[in-house]
């Protein structure tokens, strides 16, 4: 079950609210045959998480469906994360399972004992997974709270991705994005000078990506990262219309060029609007969406969300 997008909360009767959590959503199978993990898309990773399996194998018949998270100094980190995702060598997992363990964050329990929960209220299967993860102190459950001003505060507070709102008379409808679950999704959103566009090697004329800097305090011109989201026909026809192709990168340092992609340098002279949800520990945009160009900007003035 998948959760709509929306930019307010409801705020009648009726819902719960819980985190959103940085990480990849995934299903616990543990049965008679094992344990197996499944992707959002029904990818088996089992191999990639023996921490996981190792944590599950004692449990007895149950399906979890919940979000694996890797903490850095107690927040979730996506970066950290990735080292996990498409490992396939028992060996390696095992080695980063040492090095960046992950967590499983439950929020549905939706078998027991091969009795099929889905078709119950939120509301009763929230009470079933608190009883049984009360049970399994090792375990971790998403925390629940009947307060969306306050969980969103909270949520804030701690750099968490945003807050979900759970109607409590819903059903859970596997593979379904429904308006019984509500995510909203904090963004920030900052100005930015163009410093080049990438294109495919292919269709190397082909604008499908910009590339993004910003000036520090110092004034100095920073890598941002690379926006492609959010682009359409329309901007990409203006953009390549105003940007002025540059004989170098503009960066003291050019960024590492991505196998498959044509770069193209311009002079730092467009400046755009980029919403995004934060910046990484390596200073690159995370989940970056085009808004714009601001034309009533200097470049000097693309200073990120500073």
């Amino acid at each position: 079950m998948l959760a709509t997008a929306v930019a307010q909360l409801p705020t009648e009767p009726g819902w719960a609210f819980e985190f959103k959590w940085d990480g990849v959503r995934a299903l616990i199978d543990i049965s008679e045959d094992g344990v197996r993990i499944r992707s959002r898309a029904g990818n088996d990773v089992t191999p990639a998480y023996p921490e996981l399996v190792a944590l599950a194998r004692d449990v007895g018949d149950a399906l979890l469906d919940g979000e694996i998270v890797a903490f850095e100094t107690g927040v979730p980190s996506f970066e950290l994360l990735q080292s996990r995702m498409h490992v396939r060598s028992a060996a390696e997992a095992r080695r980063l399972a040492a090095e960046a363990p992950v967590t499983f964050v439950a929020f549905e329990l939706l078998r027991r004992y091969g009795v099929d929960l889905s078709g119950r209220p939120y509301a009763e299967r929230r009470a079933t997974l608190e009883r049984w993860a009360a049970e399994r102190p090792d375990w971790t459950i998403s925390p629940m709270f009947d307060d969306g001003v306050a969980t969103t505060a909270a949520a804030r507070q701690h750099g968490l991705e945003g807050v979900v709102a759970k109607r409590l008379e819903a059903p859970y409808r596997a593979g379904i994005r429904s308006p019984d679950w509500r995510k909203l999704r904090f963004v920030r959103a900052g100005d930015f000078v163009v410093i080049g566009w990438e294109a495919a090697s292919g269709s190397p004329k082909e604008l499908s990506s910009l590339v993004l800097g910003y000036y520090r305090d110092g004034g100095e011109l920073a890598f941002a990262g690379k926006v492609g989201s959010g682009l359409t026909g329309g901007h990409i026809t203006r953009l390549q219309a105003e940007l002025v192709t540059a004989g170098r990168c503009p960066l003291p340092v050019p960024p590492a060029r991505t196998a498959g992609r044509t770069v193209h340098w311009v002079e730092p002279r467009v400046v755009v609007e980029v919403e995004f949800v934060t910046w990484t520990s390596e200073g690159r945009l995370r989940h970056p969406v085009f808004r714009g160009v601001r034309k009533d900007k200097r470049p000097g003035e693309a200073v990120g969300d500073g």
